[in-house]
Protein backbone atom coordinates (compact mmCIF):
# COMPACT_ATOMS: atom_id res chain seq x y z
CA UNK A 1 0.00 0.00 0.00
CA UNK A 2 2.92 2.36 0.60
CA UNK A 3 3.79 2.35 -3.08
CA UNK A 4 0.17 3.02 -4.00
CA UNK A 5 0.03 5.90 -1.52
CA UNK A 6 3.03 7.65 -3.03
CA UNK A 7 1.73 7.06 -6.56
CA UNK A 8 -1.54 8.67 -5.49
CA UNK A 9 0.30 11.62 -3.92
CA UNK A 10 2.25 12.08 -7.16
CA UNK A 11 -1.01 12.01 -9.12
CA UNK A 12 -2.53 14.69 -6.85
CA UNK A 13 0.62 16.82 -7.06
CA UNK A 14 0.69 16.59 -10.85
CA UNK A 15 -3.01 17.43 -11.04
CA UNK A 16 -2.63 20.50 -8.80
CA UNK A 17 0.58 21.79 -10.43
CA UNK A 18 -1.12 22.55 -13.72
CA UNK A 19 -0.81 26.12 -14.94
CA UNK A 20 0.85 28.66 -12.69
CA UNK A 21 0.01 26.81 -9.46
CA UNK A 22 2.77 25.09 -7.48
CA UNK A 23 2.45 22.44 -4.81
CA UNK A 24 5.14 20.81 -2.70
CA UNK A 25 5.21 17.13 -1.87
CA UNK A 26 4.14 17.83 1.71
CA UNK A 27 1.17 19.92 0.51
CA UNK A 28 0.24 17.16 -1.92
CA UNK A 29 0.31 14.62 0.93
CA UNK A 30 -2.08 16.79 2.97
CA UNK A 31 -4.42 17.13 0.01
CA UNK A 32 -4.23 13.43 -0.89
CA UNK A 33 -4.98 12.35 2.67
CA UNK A 34 -8.48 13.81 2.32
CA UNK A 35 -9.46 11.44 -0.51
CA UNK A 36 -7.10 8.53 0.25
CA UNK A 37 -9.65 6.28 2.05
CA UNK A 38 -11.87 6.18 -1.03
CA UNK A 39 -8.92 5.58 -3.35
CA UNK A 40 -7.57 2.87 -1.02
CA UNK A 41 -10.88 1.00 -1.17
CA UNK A 42 -10.75 1.15 -4.96
CA UNK A 43 -7.21 -0.26 -4.98
CA UNK A 44 -8.12 -3.02 -2.52
CA UNK A 45 -11.12 -4.04 -4.64
CA UNK A 46 -8.91 -4.14 -7.73
CA UNK A 47 -6.31 -6.27 -5.93
CA UNK A 48 -8.97 -8.63 -4.62
CA UNK A 49 -10.49 -9.00 -8.06
CA UNK A 50 -7.25 -9.76 -9.89
CA UNK A 51 -4.25 -9.77 -7.53
CA UNK A 52 -1.48 -10.42 -10.06
CA UNK A 53 -2.39 -7.98 -12.82
CA UNK A 54 -3.31 -5.15 -10.43
CA UNK A 55 0.13 -5.08 -8.85
CA UNK A 56 2.03 -5.25 -12.14
CA UNK A 57 1.73 -2.68 -14.89
CA UNK A 58 0.25 -3.97 -18.15
CA UNK A 59 2.83 -5.30 -20.57
CA UNK A 60 3.21 -3.43 -23.82
CA UNK A 61 4.13 -5.08 -27.07
CA UNK A 62 7.61 -4.28 -28.30
CA UNK A 63 7.30 -3.40 -31.98
CA UNK A 64 11.06 -3.72 -32.56
CA UNK A 65 10.98 -7.35 -31.43
CA UNK A 66 8.08 -8.06 -33.78
CA UNK A 67 9.92 -6.49 -36.70
CA UNK A 68 13.04 -8.56 -35.97
CA UNK A 69 11.05 -11.79 -36.10
CA UNK A 70 9.69 -11.04 -39.57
Amino acid sequence: MRKNWFEYVAKIKKKNNRGSKTMTHAEAMKEASKTWPKEKRRIERRLKKCPKSASEPPKQKNQDAENDQQ
